[in-house]
């Protein structure tokens, strides 16, 4: 936005609110005072990145060493380096205690979403205990041949005149044909891979 149309939109903004007749007088100094020294919930709100083995004193200290700098609110953001275990019982116990202290220095205590990158894995825990749930990656590749099918194809494509058709389904049949017998094609593609019931 040009400098000349956003101070003209900062002279009418305090035009409005000057006009407003409840920003008058007493409530007209308690808003700059607001301003001045804002409630923890209209503070900035840093990262207190947790990153070591923690102890009762650091957690403490580090409180009100950010109280002491007039820090009203922070994310608690575990970080790659954390010794004390995420999620153990230590760690929650120095969670209540940070709770509690910051309660006492009219703090707020937000806590990040997550023990690094990506979002969902808590620090590895959940591939962990659900290998299942760990990323995949697509890659696309072009293959004048059929490709083989395994378990880690996704999908098959034949280029038509119009378009492309899709023989993943055919792909599928074929390589679970050669894994376990006519039979139970269908019944395994279903149990493998989610494909839908084909009705007769």
């Amino acid at each position: 936005m040009p400098a000349r149309n956003m101070v003209m939109l900062l002279i009418g903004s305090l035009a409005a609110l000057w006009s407003n007749a409840s920003l008058t007088g007493q409530n007209l100094f308690r808003t700059r005072a607001l301003f001045a020294n804002p409630p923890p919930e209209y503070s900035t709100i840093p990262f207190w990145v947790w990153n070591d083995m923690l102890t009762d004193s650091m957690v403490l200290g580090t409180l009100h060493d950010l109280a002491g700098q007039n820090i009203r609110q922070v994310f608690v953001h575990v970080r790659p380096g954390l010794m004390t275990p995420y999620l153990s019982d230590e760690w929650f116990r120095l969670w209540k205690l940070a709770l509690k202290e910051a309660e006492r220095l009219d703090m707020k205590l937000w806590i990040y979403d997550e023990n690094s990158y990506p979002s969902g894995f808590a620090g590895g825990l959940v591939p962990d205990a659900m290998p299942e749930s760990r990323g995949r990656g697509l890659l696309f590749a072009e293959s004048t041949n059929v490709p083989e099918w395994s378990e880690t194809n996704l999908a098959s494509f034949s280029m038509t005149a119009s378009g492309y058709e899709n023989i993943t389904g055919s792909g599928r049949c074929e390589w679970l044909v050669r894994q376990c017998g006519a039979d139970n094609c269908q019944r395994q593609a279903r149990r493998l891979h989610r494909v839908p019931a084909v009705s007769d």
